[in-house]
């Protein structure tokens, strides 16, 4: 079982990792799930979304020590069936991760890296965030970008734009840190920390 870590982020959250070295039919006969749950699995089309979505499954398994059953609210949010822990999940590459409290909302992003980030730095970057980012940064727009779908995974709201209502605070870029990001729609505002590490050629951001 290919699990990086599974690690607490505070008293009542936890934030696991898995290297997705196994096949997606190795990775079957691993979860315990009911028959009824793998219809979604038959509907991916090609190996590795076979492998995300049972890596996630499995991880979960492991961080909370049962066999949960994970479903989507209508903006697409996971959550845990007949549960009042939080869900948050994501994959990249051949990594997956899955973020989980047992109350408040989380949201988790992985990305791995690529260079071309910066020809659509027009899409997720607003005018005030452009006067202070290197758009020759590879790191920090890729961090940028990690933070705000972190953020908007938090939320749980569809309608929010990445561009114009989640907005991060400047911020130089480093293997490890901490981003401020407002989240922004009509009159309201939260603020929202995100932590984020680096390992190979991947980011992980999370919402403490």
């Amino acid at each position: 079982m290919a699990i990086c870590y599974i690690k607490s982020i505070s008293d009542d959250s936890t934030l696991g990792l898995w290297h997705m070295t196994e096949s997606w039919q190795e990775m079957q006969e691993m979860a315990n799930l009911p028959n009824s749950e793998y219809l979604p699995l038959e509907e991916k089309k090609t190996d590795r979304r076979k492998q995300e979505w049972l890596a996630c499954r499995i991880l979960l398994q492991e961080m909370i020590h049962s066999q949960p059953l994970i479903k989507y609210d209508e903006n697409r949010k996971p959550r845990i069936k007949n549960s009042t822990r939080q869900l948050s999940m994501s994959h990249s590459g051949d990594y997956a991760s899955v973020y989980v409290h047992d109350n408040k909302p989380v949201g988790v992003d992985l990305q791995q890296m690529k260079p071309s980030i910066s020809k659509g730095a027009d899409y997720f970057l607003n005018d005030a965030e452009q006067h202070w980012v290197d758009l020759n940064d590879n790191v920090q727009l890729h961090l940028i970008w990690c933070a705000k779908e972190a953020a908007f995974k938090y939320a749980g709201d569809a309608d929010l734009d990445l561009k114009k209502h989640i907005i991060t605070n400047p911020f130089h870029s480093n293997q490890n840190g901490l981003i401020e990001v407002s989240i922004q729609k009509e009159q309201l505002t939260e603020s929202v920390k995100v932590r984020y590490d680096t390992f190979e050629d991947y980011l992980l951001a999370w919402t403490v």
